[in-house]
């Protein structure tokens, strides 16, 4: 055969083509499908929880309830060096600690969440996890079996709100600046 003549795919090979084509996407389509218990709402035509404001006015400031100065600070990093990496359903920030530290910074607020569903989440995770009261409210300190001392506090406020504070090095004391985090949200004043 020359350079200049091409080969066409017989009519039987196209059809094989095609049929495993649509096989695939098919495996695929009822692969990634399965069923779930419960009712499904529009976002933000479930119940509200309409004490949190009154309670917690810092939960519902979102991303920004804690300014990006205070948010170094708390993590002993230069307020230069933060920067957001995330803001939606979590918010995460990275800050370069004064020791040269990369350091992660989590932030969730479930509305609907509560303190024993992270409990259970933490055990199952096999995490070590402390019962504490952070400026008077329900709260738990978790500590995954990680090298670098990651730490999380998650608090029953108005629903379940938790920071986590993982660094990218040893050395870092991360459950008392996941603990300042979660004192300077749980403020009662705004």
């Amino acid at each position: 055969m020359s350079a200049s003549q091409t080969t066409r795919p017989s009519a039987g090979k196209k059809i094989a083509v095609g049929a495993a084509v649509v096989l695939s996407a098919a495996a695929l389509v009822t692969g990634c499908t399965r069923a779930v218990d419960g009712t499904a709402n529009k976002a933000g035509a479930g119940p509200r929880n309409n004490t949190a404001e009154e309670t917690y006015p810092n939960l519902l400031k979102e991303c920004d309830v804690l300014t990006s100065d205070v948010l170094a600070t708390s993590v002993e990093a230069d307020p230069l060096n933060i920067m957001s990496t995330f803001v939606g359903a979590i918010c995460r920030w990275q800050a370069l600690n004064n020791s040269g530290v990369l350091i992660d910074i989590t932030r969730f607020w479930f509305e609907q969440g509560n303190l024993d569903h992270e409990q259970d989440v933490a055990d199952f995770l096999n995490y070590q996890v402390e019962s504490r009261s952070v400026a008077g409210v329900a709260s738990i300190v978790m500590r995954p079996n990680d090298p670098n001392g990651s730490c999380g506090v998650a608090s029953d406020a108005g629903g379940v709100v938790g920071w986590w504070v993982s660094p990218q090095a040893p050395g870092v004391d991360a459950c008392a600046q996941a603990l300042k985090l979660m004192e300077l949200t749980l403020q009662t004043s705004a």
